[in-house]
């Protein structure tokens, strides 16, 4: 199966709202090749209006790149379309086996220079927020190989953001929890130590978004990756996160 044939395959399950099995399996592709996936996918929304807004990040735990026999992290592309607002609604319509974990997402007021340092990088951070990832893969049962999943841009669905901004200090503290709940049931819950250095992080997502060819611009949001597993919405009505400082968000599922 060529690179274009990969990407038709993508374009199609998330066109139709199908999942299907893993394409790597059937398919041998490459980390390379399936990043290459990932952009041409984003650069087509992109000519059909729906700019890249920024990244998501994920497998940020040495578990789960060792399950996933990956030795760094994955990224993704956010597009405009992805973000779901404060007051919003979930539309469980528009997903095909939607999941959802907390994260903290990074938020650019200025696009670091083309050779930044560490330094450079956090000196362009503008605030941070609390938010929700909607996962959505095309892969039945979440079922798939590290290659299938950037292919399938991370696995991205939609973004849910909490209307209050926090400072970036919450970072780097490192305090607190991010916690998720359904229908006010059990949260699913890690701490924001358990995401790791998160300088390393914001390095790392830049120098990787650089080399998708778009790197990280004034206005963009990253987002960090979850301390815990994803919690399945199934039939759930409501959604409820909480995060450092008392952050907070609610949105209905409908």
């Amino acid at each position: 199966m060529s690179r274009n044939a990969v990407a038709t395959t993508i374009r199609q399950c998330r066109r139709q709202l199908t999942a299907r099995g893993s394409i790597a399996v059937e398919h041998p592709l490459s980390l390379e090749e399936a990043y290459q996936v990932q952009v041409e996918l984003a650069r087509a929304r992109e000519a059909d209006g729906d700019p890249v807004i920024g990244y998501k990040l994920g497998l940020i735990s040495r578990a789960k790149q060792e399950q996933m026999k990956v030795s760094e992290p994955i990224i993704g592309h956010l597009h405009r379309s992805m973000l779901i607002q404060p007051g919003e609604a979930i539309e469980r319509r528009r997903f095909i086996q939607p999941r959802v974990e907390p994260e903290l997402a990074v938020v650019f007021d200025r696009t670091p220079p083309e050779d930044f340092r560490a330094g450079d990088l956090l000196a362009c951070i503008a605030y941070v927020q609390l938010v929700v990832d909607v996962l959505d893969s095309i892969y039945d049962g979440y079922r798939f190989t590290a290659a299938d999943v950037v292919a399938d841009n991370a696995s991205g669905g939609a973004v849910v953001v909490s209307g209050r901004v926090l400072p970036p200090e919450v970072l780097w503290r490192q305090e607190g929890a991010l916690r998720v709940s359904l229908d006010a049931r059990a949260w699913a819950e890690g701490t924001i130590a358990d995401l790791g250095d998160p300088v390393a992080l914001l390095v790392w997502a830049a120098e990787q978004a650089r080399r998708l060819g778009r790197g990280i611009r004034a206005g963009d949001m990253v987002l960090l990756g979850a301390p815990c597993s994803a919690a399945r919405i199934g039939e759930a009505r409501m959604l409820a996160a909480e995060g450092p400082a008392g952050s907070r968000l609610v949105a209905p599922i409908v």
